[in-house]
């Protein structure tokens, strides 16, 4: 119960609802605000595909329309001059701006401000725009309309190396935020040889105090990101202290604690719905490529929060090596009773991983926040990539976590350019049952783990 009426508090400070789109597929968020940086609604917008087909939507009052689309690919977005507000829209184009997108799976957003359009791609931003065409001057949308991003087909004139290049970048990068988040819960099964299925609603919840604080507050992301860290590292403490300690004291079996945190995952996600609403969220950023080689763009958080992610990992291995707290951590971890007869406060130890697991949880959840868009059940969404890269890796292990972690976010990403995307888990899940068919303890796991 306190549980649920801390993440209440947390939702007294929504200041607002989120606006409305759809849950799954492939989608187009398409937002309008005037000059006056207010939403614009009744806005009339028309999407072309490569075949000419158009989808047509009206942003609501919030300034806001999603549009559903059946695959991923190249569009064309045009926006109708009656429809907009006083002083948007490019001056060399003041009737209709299109723009072409490569929509991904997941989620894009194409944003349309005094001054022209920007678009914004998660989680692969656009290549460099090789041309700049206009929109005809009526409110139709021809196929293959282009202005800001190339041609409006296809890509496949894309050579294959640019197309390997940007899908090992974003696998790498997702990689690096996966292993931050895999890290805390393999840090709580060693100590506490917990399978907790809750893991990903402290990823979750880092997601949305990140949103709260750079969304809601306007406050600068970084003090999003440390925001995000300290309440992660909370939110674990009152987890263990209000939940695992007084089972533990109890000396209840591990598969009753492993039910309860099942159990625990499945209410946080319905109070985060309930508190945050269903739809998507995105958390404010620039989205713009700040580092551009061959065809790979890099957004600014993708390079921060990589930075971060490889900071954090090697601090959480010195750690480990060379503190008297981390060594006493291992202790536990290799065996609980041996380092209580030797004078180790155990329960201290424990408490010590639960904030720490929910800093790194909370801070890999508004990294990934940063990365694509968040709903009240992301963390549930890569719960089982999460267990997959500590199995790969071998469980109980730091640096296995994190190598685990960067294979599955390259198995994932890479294998899109052979698979359809909707299958992209099912070869991360091949590759790590292959590999403990091979390797049962994982790729750095211990053999005396095992059994």
């Amino acid at each position: 119960m306190a549980l649920l009426a801390f993440l209440a508090l947390c939702g007294t400070f929504q200041a607002r609802s989120a606006p409305g789109a759809n849950a799954a597929g492939v989608q187009l968020i398409v937002t309008v605000t005037g000059a006056d940086s207010k939403p614009a609604p009744k806005v009339a917008i028309t999407v072309a595909d490569a075949a000419g087909q158009l989808i047509k939507a009206t942003t609501d009052a919030d300034g806001k329309a999603t549009i559903a689309l059946t695959e991923s690919g190249r569009y064309g977005v045009y926006f109708d001059v009656a429809t907009l507000p006083s002083g948007v829209g490019p001056a060399a184009n003041p009737t209709v701006r299109a723009t072409t997108g490569n929509i991904s799976p997941q989620f894009t957003a194409i944003t349309l401000t005094a001054g022209g359009v920007r678009t914004e791609v998660t989680p692969a931003p656009l290549a460099a725009p090789s041309a700049t065409g206009t929109a005809t001057s009526t409110g139709s949308a021809p196929a293959g309309g282009e202005a800001g991003g190339g041609s409006g087909g296809s890509s496949d004139s894309t050579s294959f190396i640019d197309q390997l290049s940007s899908k090992i970048s974003t696998g790498l990068t997702f990689g690096l935020l996966l292993g931050l988040a895999s890290i805390g819960l393999s840090l709580i099964y060693s100590t506490t040889g917990l399978n907790n299925f809750a893991h990903g609603e402290l990823v979750t919840f880092g997601a949305f105090m990140a949103y709260m604080i750079a969304g809601q507050w306007n406050l600068n992301g970084w003090i999003a990101i440390s925001g995000a860290l300290v309440l992660g590292g909370c939110f674990g403490y009152l987890q263990d202290f209000l939940l695992w300690r007084p089972l533990r004291k109890r000396r209840l079996g591990m598969m009753q604690i492993m039910i309860v945190s099942i159990g625990l995952s499945l209410a946080l996600r319905y109070v985060f719905a309930f508190i945050w609403g269903p739809d998507r969220l995105s958390i404010p950023a620039n989205n713009d490529p700040l580092v551009s080689f061959g065809s790979v763009n890099l957004r600014y958080w993708d390079v921060v929060g990589s930075i971060i992610a490889i900071v954090l990992l090697v601090l959480v291995a010195l750690f480990f090596s060379f503190t008297r707290t981390g060594k006493a951590t291992r202790a536990v971890a290799d065996n609980k009773a041996l380092a209580a007869a030797t004078g180790i406060n155990v329960e201290r130890i424990t408490r010590i991983v639960w904030v720490g697991g929910g800093a790194l949880a909370g801070v890999a959840g508004a990294l990934i926040g940063y990365y694509q868009t968040l709903q009240w059940n992301a963390g549930a969404l890569i719960l089982l990539l999460l267990f997959a890269s500590v199995t790969l890796g071998g469980l109980g292990t730091t640096w296995g976590a994190l190598v685990g972690a960067i294979i599955i976010g390259l198995a994932m990403d890479v294998s899109t350019m052979w698979v359809p995307t909707s299958l992209k888990y099912v070869v991360a899940m091949l590759i790590m049952i292959i590999v403990l068919l091979v390797r049962p303890q994982g790729l750095l796991g211990r053999k005396q783990r095992i059994g």
